[in-house]
């Protein structure tokens, strides 16, 4: 993952998961449990960006492993990892999607580059996952891959969802705990919060 050099006005943890489904449903991908990303980037995107270009550049060309340049309508990739997306490897892919969420995210967003005095650009500290543009594209990514429903399909059995998903084993148990959660607080607000059953004196 990049350093951050800029920050943006972003999404919280449950509008990003909208966000991400939202994409799914666009890219034609809803109800896949494997989400074809090396087919996103090289086809999908170009149906609803024309000038959009995916850029495979030499390893040693490249200080990244990949880069978006919304503004240039491109995103580069390092070659070992294009090839490697392309035979379904875990890292790969999550790098792909990362690099999809910053082009969907931040294209039209009003994004701001801190430099010091010299002009030189500075990494940014502390900052919140909201306000975090490599945390928004990270959070995009990993509701991209595996979205909520597909999670909690998957609660019991994080191994196995991982598998399906293509996605490492981190993601998918942080996954299935957030979709416990957004389950619960779905429940409570239909059944409406529990009662104290103690009698009072």
């Amino acid at each position: 993952m990049a350093k951050d050099y800029f920050t943006s006005r972003g999404l919280n943890t449950p509008k990003m998961m909208a966000e991400a489904v939202k994409y799914r449903h666009e890219f034609d991908m809803a109800y896949v449990e494997l989400v074809d990303i090396v087919s996103i980037l090289e086809f999908r995107l170009v149906e609803r960006y024309p000038n959009f270009r995916l850029a495979i550049r030499a390893d040693a060309e490249m200080q990244e492993d990949a880069v978006t340049e919304p503004h240039l309508d491109r995103i580069t990739v390092r070659r070992s990892v294009y090839i490697a997306a392309c035979e379904d490897d875990v890292k790969a892919r999550f790098t792909l999607a990362h690099e999809l969420g910053h082009f969907l995210l931040h294209r039209e967003k009003q994004v701001q580059m801190h430099k010091d005095q010299r002009g030189a650009v500075q990494e940014i500290s502390r900052m919140t996952a909201d306000e975090s543009i490599e945390d928004q594209a990270d959070m995009f990514a990993r509701h991209f891959l595996a979205p909520p429903s597909l999670a909690f399909k998957h609660k019991d059995d994080p191994e196995h969802l991982a598998a399906i998903a293509r996605i490492p084993l981190s993601i998918a148990r942080g996954n299935i705990t957030m979709s416990k959660r957004r389950e619960s607080c779905a429940l409570r607000n239909v059944t409406g919060p529990r009662k104290d059953m103690t009698p009072h004196g």
